[in-house]
């Protein structure tokens, strides 16, 4: 009997019995084999693409339906955080099951329902400040994957500087902090001082910023007035283009601030800023020296008494008192730790004259205030607050943002592929769902006909 190796048969071979053997060749003592014969039929050749419908997964109800992934692009209002209108952005997409989640594990679905969160799995790339608004680029499902694009894209901002004062937080939500005569301010000063801060620079963080430091963020002890555990070292950022649009407006509806800052966010701010100067001195950069001489200047003018007992005493005992102290300073600027509170013993400064104390509160502001409008590209991790702030300083006055709008980010521009604040606020979710889904499937350069 002869053997075959199993090996050198293939799987698609199918074996095929010529005839049924008769008694003898079934008998022990036959030594004629049984007739097999070997035959090998070839299967049909099928492309790897191509897998049959399975019919359960058709017909059972209980499979989930694929879920839609990818990002697109939303206009954010002014007045909400980031993460509050993209909440907004999640519970309405959840009446749509194509945006559900259902790869979610179960206790991830447990987790998001023990939490009253929304079933869509989102994220954002790039937080806006609640008092600015324009694009926002969510991530829906896989496609928070992806978000990490758009956190290192450039980004092109519409900004309105209002000169003639500097505010805590750099913009109209904060308090003022100084105030400067905007005589001398000229389209053509601001465009000479323009060619300084384009390209390559360096840039200080505004203290009012969601940057961490040791763990927290910097609004966090802005607020608590408390100090750094270090000194905030300058930023390298790139502005790759930075132009004026229009001319120079003293009529317009922006106001200045009401309130003023107080003595120690004064302090604070002062001890942040001649920290930050001086690692941007290092640098060599001239504006920076210019305003920490000046800065200097001031402080000299201070007795060294009276910088000692800044240095050594106590907070006020009441709000009235503490509105009577004028800002602290140091005859060396920075010579006091970050954040370190003036007045730790008990003591406090003298009160200023009322006539003094208004007429310094209250200089430039019979005088018009301008606002100028910038258009500027930059790179990630750019403030456009502290550029504003860094500018009006260079011209030798103060400014803020009065107004931010953020055009464009990465392919995403205002206009074009950002689907409306109003349709996600005041339409039904069939209206601009769909726009949606064809971004999310086809990316922001493809042209929506729908």
């Amino acid at each position: 009997m002869q053997v075959c190796n199993l090996r050198s048969i293939e799987r698609n071979t199918i074996f095929y019995r010529q005839a049924r053997p008769s008694i003898f060749q079934l008998s022990p003592f036959s030594s004629t084999p049984a007739p097999f014969v070997l035959r090998v039929k070839p299967r049909d050749p099928q492309p790897s693409t191509i897998r049959p419908t399975d019919p359960y997964a058709v017909n059972n109800p209980r499979t989930p339906l694929p879920q839609m992934s990818g990002t697109f692009a939303v206009h954010k209002p002014a007045g909400v955080s980031s993460a509050t209108f993209m909440e907004t952005v999640q519970r309405k997409l959840e009446a749509d099951p194509e945006f559900i989640n259902t790869n979610m594990t179960r206790e991830e679905r447990q987790k998001r329902k023990r939490r009253k969160m929304p079933k869509v799995k989102m994220g954002h790339g790039g937080t806006l400040d609640p008092a600015a608004d324009g694009v926002l680029v969510l991530g829906v499902n896989e496609g928070t994957k992806k978000l990490g694009e758009y956190l290192n894209c450039s980004k092109t901002y519409d900004v309105i500087a209002h000169f003639g004062c500097s505010t805590t937080t750099y913009d109209a939500e904060g308090s003022i902090l100084d105030r400067a005569s905007t005589a001398d301010i000229t389209k053509e000063n601001i465009e000479q001082v323009l060619e300084h801060f384009r390209g390559e620079i360096q840039q200080m963080p505004p203290i009012y910023s969601a940057l961490k430091v040791g763990g927290s963020k910097l609004y966090e002890y802005a607020r608590n007035l408390e100090s750094l555990p270090r000194n905030i070292s300058p930023r390298p950022v790139t502005i790759h283009s930075l132009e004026i649009v229009g001319d120079i407006s003293y009529s317009h509806e922006y106001l200045f601030p009401v309130k003023e800052a107080t003595v120690e966010e004064k302090f604070q701010e002062r001890v942040f800023r001649d920290a930050g100067l001086k690692e941007l001195v290092k640098l060599g950069n001239r504006y920076a020296e210019m305003e920490l001489k000046s800065l200097e200047q001031e402080s000299g003018s201070e007795s060294a008494t009276k910088e000692e007992s800044l240095a050594t005493g106590t907070e006020p005992n009441d709000a009235e008192t503490a509105s009577k102290v004028p800002q602290p300073s140091t005859t060396e600027a920075g010579s006091l730790e970050p954040g370190e509170h003036p007045a730790e013993n008990g003591e406090s400064e003298p009160e200023q004259p009322a006539a003094e104390h208004q007429k310094s509160t209250t200089a430039g502001t019979a005088e018009p205030h301008p606002i100028v409008a910038i258009r500027a590209t930059v790179s990630s991790g750019t403030y456009i607050r502290s550029l504003v702030h860094d500018i009006a300083i260079a011209i030798g006055t103060r400014a803020h943002v009065a107004k931010l709008t953020r055009t464009r980010q990465g392919d995403w521009e205002l206009g074009k592929n950002v689907i409306p604040a109003y349709d996600i606020e005041g339409k039904e979710l069939s209206d601009w769902a769909p726009k949606a889904k064809f971004f999310m499937k086809n990316g922001p350069l493809a042209e929506f006909g729908g």
